[in-house]
């Protein structure tokens, strides 16, 4: 645990898009509210997704805000079995959309109802690497949705993506024997999560996606777990403004290590997917995602000394 290396991850983006393609999103009339979060959630379970998480989101903003500008706003962390596992057994890091993240809202006063995830793209240039598994599951959530709602229509943000050169994912690697590596797991988890409670991050979700590799006979970690992050006050002013956020949150944080490997690794998000994706330009709300992300690379830290 005493020597870390600190590995960045840049996508360099000198693509203009014409449109948002970085996120999914449909819509669906609602005038009667029938439609909730939970006939989404239903319905993927019954198509073999997971729903590990459908947080209703508008009891903690009226709690703690006092007010909430929808009339339903969830949040849902879900993967797709099948895929999930071969991903990961591809590629560690793209444990971070294991889960994934769906916002699912309707705003008071309108008759429809959202429902906001990453593209295959987005995923695809977040990890800088092109994989059919991205897209595969992309079109499965799209005839997923579908089917769980035949009225729902694809829609289009109203807003370009900003081109950003900065980093979009974080690895921070430990190095741990591998005898020594679940003592020093339930110490690191132990410090993350003395650091991340006063500073208002909540773990919303975990995920031991070691048994899931363990029960398909995959024996490549000795753990691999998956966190699901959350900070109220920065999705409840995210989405004020672009609801459609909700496709980053709860955010995945992936924490591993690997057999043979002698090192532990723990994975983020960076916030310039969230400025660049959403195309946040308010200066006040800037600062608030800069001075969480710094919180969390420091909680990370500091936990690894």
């Amino acid at each position: 645990m005493k020597q870390m290396i600190f590995v960045t991850v840049f996508l360099i983006s000198q693509i203009l898009w014409a449109n948002n393609n970085d996120i999914v999103l449909y819509k669906v009339a609602n005038k009667d509210h029938k439609i909730t979060a939970q006939t989404l959630a239903d319905g993927l379970t019954m198509n073999g997704y997971v729903v590990a998480k459908n947080q209703d989101m508008n009891a903690p903003y009226q709690k703690q805000f006092k007010t909430s500008t929808f009339e339903s706003y969830n949040l849902m962390s879900v993967y797709h079995h099948d895929t999930s596992v071969a991903l990961i057994l591809k590629n560690a890091h793209s444990g971070i959309f294991t889960p994934f993240s769906i916002a699912t809202y309707q705003r008071k006063g309108e008759e429809e109802f959202y429902i906001a995830l990453l593209s295959a793209k987005a995923q695809e240039n977040i990890l800088k690497e092109k994989d059919e598994l991205f897209v595969k599951l992309e079109k499965l959530n799209k005839e997923t949705i579908t089917k769980i709602l035949p009225s729902a229509v694809e829609s289009t943000l109203p807003y370009d993506v900003i081109p950003t050169k900065e980093a979009l994912y974080t690895k921070y690697s430990f190095e741990v024997e591998d005898e020594d590596a679940m003592d020093a797991r339930s110490d690191l988890m132990m410090m993350l999560e003395n650091g991340m409670k006063p500073s208002g991050f909540v773990i919303a979700n975990y995920i031991d996606f070691n048994a899931v590799l363990k029960e398909e006979k995959k024996e490549d970690y000795i753990f691999y777990d998956a966190y699901s992050l959350c900070k109220l006050k920065i999705i409840y002013e995210l989405s004020k403004k672009k609801p459609e956020a909700g496709a980053f949150a709860p955010c995945t944080m992936v924490i591993y290590h690997k057999k043979g490997s002698n090192k532990t690794e723990i994975v983020t998000l960076s916030i310039a997917n969230l400025t660049s994706t959403l195309a946040i330009k308010d200066k006040a709300l800037l600062d608030i995602l800069v001075k969480a992300q710094s919180t969390m690379q420091s909680i990370i830290e500091d936990a690894a000394e």
